[in-house]
């Protein structure tokens, strides 16, 4: 399952970025949102309708972690579109580096030396992917720095979702429950910003491209919720950690292949090691994270 959410992840975003194409990013990201919804609604209804309750009746805490969760779609989209599917997939990781901190202040985790390093490890991955993207990026530096700075702000408000969504399954909270309205929110408050007109024009491989979107956010959290039932959390955040590494080679494949529709994603080697580096900081910081009997620092 962790695996399953992994490889959606690492296609996600080279779909978006073809999606952003035609369609703009409200619309992609309130269509991402309905989809699971719809979905996750007619399951929940047939399985047991009372859990709907939490719809109408809705925790305070949850209405803000919904917002915060949009931000993070609506940042994502938004950076993606400026920069290229490597960049986004590997500055969002900024986002679990977020969380460990905010675990530190929040909930009292203690942080061990080792997993200090593996921010720090982290970090200089972040700073030496940057610079690579300045160098051999063909994207137009604005817009890369504004990209960059909308994806920061995405991973932050990420952050600021897991925190919350922490302490509300903390409360008693059930996951699904939670998606429920993580999912509702955003489909009604994005709906006067959606171009229908355009949604309706639209070709029936773009129409494919849409539904995979909507299918992915459905499906992703859905085998994310499932892995967490049958390992420890940090077991399955590494796995899902090592999404960037799906998008870099799929990109690499896609540009060695010249295919047509593929987009603009230039990466060197500089790159490619910064990555690397990105991800085994973040691995040793969650995997450092747990305690000795394998379950987490709480």
């Amino acid at each position: 399952m962790a695996s399953l959410t992994t490889f959606l992840w690492g296609f996600l975003a080279i779909a978006m970025k073809i999606a952003a194409d035609d369609v703009p990013v409200n619309t992609i990201v309130w269509f991402r949102f309905t989809f699971a919804f719809v979905f996750l609604v007619g399951f929940v209804a047939l399985r047991n309708p009372r859990r709907l309750r939490i719809l109408y009746r809705p925790p305070p805490m949850g209405l803000f972690a919904a917002v915060a969760l949009t931000l993070n779609y609506l940042g994502y989209v938004g950076g993606l579109d400026r920069t290229s599917p490597s960049n986004a997939q590997v500055l969002i990781q900024l986002a679990p580096l977020m969380l460990a901190v905010a675990g530190v202040f929040i909930f009292k985790e203690r942080m061990v030396r080792v997993q200090v390093y593996g921010i720090v490890l982290a970090l200089l991955g972040f700073a030496a992917f940057a610079y690579d993207q300045f160098e051999s990026a063909t994207i137009v530096r604005e817009h890369l720095l504004l990209g960059n700075a909308i994806l920061f702000g995405a991973a932050l408000a990420w952050a600021l979702y897991a925190v919350l969504q922490k302490l509300l399954l903390a409360k008693g909270f059930g996951p699904q429950d939670l998606n429920l309205l993580l999912y509702g929110l955003p489909a009604i408050t994005l709906w006067p910003l959606v171009d229908f007109e355009l949604l309706t024009g639209l070709s029936v491989g773009m129409w494919l491209l849409m539904t995979f979107l909507g299918a992915n956010t459905l499906v992703a959290y859905g085998a994310l919720g499932e892995a967490f039932k049958r390992l420890p959390a940090y077991k399955v955040a590494l796995i899902v950690t090592l999404n960037p590494l799906i998008t870099l080679a799929t990109m690499k494949m896609l540009v060695a292949m010249d295919v047509e529709w593929a987009p603009d994603d230039s990466v060197g080697t500089l790159g490619y090691c910064a990555a690397l580096l990105v991800v085994t900081g973040i691995g040793i910081v969650l995997f450092k994270g747990r305690k000795p009997d394998g379950t987490e620092n709480a």
